[in-house]
């Protein structure tokens, strides 16, 4: 019996824009086990949260066109009609969005809107609803949670809206649950809560997290294995070991390194030169070589194949005599 809970095969977005159509995520393939948590990171920008959209179908076709293959058990969930797609969406797959602030409805109360998700996958009556809305806000450790039930979200900080929104997305026992920068905006007293918060339930019901930050604190922290994310394409792939102590591709070094560390005393804070391109801006070669120390001509003509080596997936032209390509 397989063990792959979630696999994206060649999952690729192209967007309708002004200048034309432009390519947002490019061929990427990664897999997701079973109570396992994978870590998306990268730069604003590069893809992540757009491929988080794409795995809850929350793509529309007048808006963007999503080709390759996205298989959730069982089933190719990007081939499924809106409808079946909603009988998954918030009941077997889940997703914690950015901006607790604005991801509630102000209109309102924490209880209607937890018990939502109930009354769309759920038989349960209202009453029963609003039973199950207070033992999730007990659950996410919300205080007087019979009290908040009947509050507004402009009553709550934005740690309990967090934790409002954890609520939400564990309340149908999810066996995937996407988390979008959990963390953003959040003093850091908040975000250590909140991350041991996902750990504890995660581990309570055995839900695989796919954990989508730029924060590779938070990376260390909860990941197991961590994807490397540069316009649009997946450039790094290892355990989370692995990448922190040998990382392969230059961008995962460089943002590494520019990490502040406490033991070492630095004039100034390491940085990456140069921008990320803007997208549909590089259409040869590989799409970091104006920001490589190491780019070469073969760089500026071939974009590299991701390729095999030792424990990682890496696509770079330095490691063409090591790898196995995949």
């Amino acid at each position: 019996m397989s063990n792959v809970l979630l696999d994206v095969s060649q999952l690729s977005m192209h967007f309708k824009t002004e200048k034309g159509h432009v390519s947002a995520v490019k061929s990427i393939c990664f897999q997701i086990n079973k109570g396992e948590t994978v870590a998306l990171v990268g730069e604003s920008g590069c893809g992540k949260s757009i491929t988080s959209l794409a795995i809850m179908g929350l793509i529309k076709p007048n808006a963007g066109q999503v080709d390759g293959t996205i298989r959730f058990k069982d089933k190719v969930i990007n081939r499924l009609s809106e409808k079946e797609m909603r009988s998954i969406r918030g009941n077997e797959i889940s997703m914690i969005f950015q901006e607790p602030m604005t991801s509630l409805n102000p209109v309102h109360t924490i209880g209607q809107q937890i018990g939502e998700v109930f009354s769309i996958h759920t038989a349960l009556s209202k009453k029963e609803r609003r039973g199950k809305s207070i033992e999730m806000l007990k659950k996410v450790g919300i205080p007087r949670p019979d009290k908040i039930v009947d509050e507004y979200p402009h009553q709550l900080s934005g740690g309990m809206k967090q934790r409002v929104m954890i609520a939400m997305a564990m309340a149908c026992n999810p066996d995937l649950l996407i988390a979008d920068e959990p963390t953003t905006a959040l003093d850091v007293t908040i975000q250590a809560q909140i991350l041991d918060l996902m750990n504890g339930l995660k581990a309570s019901i055995h839900t695989s997290l796919l954990l989508i930050t730029h924060d590779l604190g938070v990376v260390a922290e909860m990941a197991d294995r961590v994807l490397v994310m540069y316009y649009g394409e997946i450039v790094e792939e290892a355990d989370v070991a692995t990448i922190f102590t040998n990382p392969k591709h230059p961008y995962t070094k460089g943002l590494l390194q520019s990490v502040p560390d406490l033991e070492e005393e630095r004039d100034r804070l390491v940085s990456i030169e140069g921008n990320v391109p803007v997208m549909g801006e590089v259409t040869t070669g590989c799409p970091f070589r104006s920001r490589c120390e190491h780019a070469h001509e073969k760089c500026a003509n071939e974009n590299p194949p991701l390729m095999r080596v030792a424990k990682h997936a890496v696509k770079c032209w330095l490691y063409a005599n090591e790898e196995m390509v995949i």
